[in-house]
């Protein structure tokens, strides 16, 4: 019996040793850069100047009646496509941090996982107007401003083909991986000096990323690196939240990228007394990003191999 359990260890020391040194080549990789939405994730406008405005009153047998007023100056409101039709998305800053673990003794075939966070509307700065206030004497201004958000924070796990990397000079590569994305999107709304109110996004989406680059080794412990990747972000579990509404105050509020029919207010007039229905459109939620880098090479098993 001690000799089947001698041979066992000396068998599993034997394996883990082999295999330890078939994965002793790691890359810690950390880049930044920009990042730009595509398709249903991009938007020209978050919010829309018009001197069209609805005003809602109730009579006196408390009915709603809504009244179009044309305004002698533009009021500001939120645009009646953000998050039905859009994601009002524009370019912002991407962050990265990758593992890479060498799968095969050419150093070609890798394992790879990754933290990267995207925030859109970087380079955004808040939105203002007036809204106006009714009085006897006509409708007054009052200012108004609004600032908007849209951000994911994602974990990947994927796999990295690197053909020229045995040369430890240049290797191009081509990854791809499968992501959960945590997204997040704020709509801020201030009205005169400090009133404020906001409605928050939160959705978790699964989805993929395939990505490129080249990187450039400087010596056996650190490398630069360039490289791109486009991100499918919302492929698995879109949905809209019937049971929902696009209220301000929410703080959980979906981001509805199935098609569906919800309630909300925030399109509205502050001060509206009716909820209308909103129609949104199933959207894709996709981004490319453009990244440079640190490559960094440590010897897990203390002799550097050249």
């Amino acid at each position: 019996m001690k000799t089947k359990v001698l041979f066992l260890v000396v068998l599993f020391a034997i394996v883990a040793n082999v295999s330890f040194a078939q994965f002793d080549k790691f890359v810690i990789q950390f880049s930044a850069g920009v990042t730009n939405p595509d398709k249903q994730l991009r938007g020209n406008n978050y919010v829309n100047y018009s001197n069209l405005y609805d005003r809602y009153y109730l009579d006196s047998a408390y009915i709603v009646h809504v009244v179009h007023e044309i305004l002698p100056f533009e009021a500001v409101l939120p645009d009646s496509s953000l998050i039905k039709n859009n994601y009002g998305a524009k370019t912002g800053f991407f962050l990265q941090g990758t593992g890479k673990i060498n799968l095969d003794k050419y150093e070609t075939v890798r394992l790879i996982g990754s933290l990267n966070f995207s925030s859109f509307n970087s380079f955004e700065g808040s939105k203002s107007g007036f809204i106006p206030v009714f009085t006897t004497s006509g409708p007054q201004m009052n200012s108004i401003s609004y600032n908007y958000s849209f951000s994911n924070f994602g974990l990947g796990l994927g796999f990295e083909v690197a053909p020229l990397s045995f040369t430890k000079v240049v290797s191009p590569f081509a990854n791809a991986q499968f992501n959960f994305n945590f997204m997040n999107a704020k709509l801020t709304r201030t009205t005169g000096v400090s009133d404020t109110t906001s409605i928050n996004f939160n959705d978790f989406r699964m989805g993929i990323s395939l990505g490129a680059g080249i990187e450039f080794k400087v010596n056996p412990q650190w490398g630069f690196v360039i490289g791109a990747k486009y991100d499918f972000g919302n492929l698995l579990l879109k949905n809209t939240d019937r049971a929902g509404s696009l209220d301000w105050g929410r703080t959980n509020a979906s981001i509805n990228d199935e098609e569906g029919i919800i309630q909300g207010n925030i399109y509205d007039p502050p001060g509206a007394l009716v909820r209308t229905n909103i129609k949104t459109k199933q959207k894709d939620i996709n981004w490319s990003s453009f990244y440079i880098g640190v490559n960094f090479y440590p010897n897990i098993i203390g002799t550097n191999k050249k």
